[in-house]
């Protein structure tokens, strides 16, 4: 996975597709904690296109303080599909495009960690960190946060630290870093 810095951004803007993506976790340690929630948003400059969303069986108890900021529950994911399931069918949804993740390193390592775990290769696609990129592209934010980004960028936040939502708000973000905050 190759990270894209702004000017490859900018140039692959018009062209390529894109899939925003969030993941949800037990903790903040990709090597021991997992992943509970996926979600995805396929985007480019013409808006939105299509959704992924699922929740992931952990096969372990979610500790309080991670249900306590996502708000994920055990109850929540008893029955919902393990990662053995929801992790490829992700990866089927992003195909080649570039993924893009606010704070991306967070996300990938979870990624890369889980594939490691049930013995697949990480995909090649090219990766974009809206935290990263929104440092160089708007400087001078009082914060790089996706929730006082979407703030100073009117993108409604929907629910924070919920897959789908956080996913949609890195998406809605992307042409701001792309225009340098020009666009509208």
């Amino acid at each position: 996975m190759k990270n894209l810095d702004l000017a490859a951004l900018r140039e692959l803007w018009p062209r390529a597709a894109f899939v925003a993506f969030d993941f949800e976790t037990t903790g903040l340690d990709g090597r021991n904690d997992r992943i509970v929630e996926i979600g995805a948003l396929r985007f480019g400059p013409d808006g939105e296109t299509e959704a992924f969303q699922t929740l992931v069986d952990p096969g372990r108890p979610i500790p309080w303080g991670a249900s306590k900021v996502n708000g994920i529950s055990d109850a929540m994911v008893r029955g919902q599909p393990d990662l053995e399931s929801a992790l490829p069918r992700f990866l089927a949804f992003a195909g080649g495009a570039v993924l893009v993740a606010h704070n991306a390193p967070f996300d990938l390592g979870f990624l890369k960690a889980g594939l490691a775990r049930l013995g697949l290769k990480a995909p090649s696609n090219p990766t974009a960190d809206t935290c990263a990129l929104a440092r160089l592209a708007l400087p001078g934010m009082r914060s790089y946060s996706l929730q006082n980004l979407a703030r100073d960028f009117r993108i409604d936040p929907g629910s924070a630290h919920r897959a789908l939502d956080d996913a949609r708000v890195c998406a809605r973000l992307v042409p701001h870093i792309v225009t340098g905050g020009a666009w509208s």
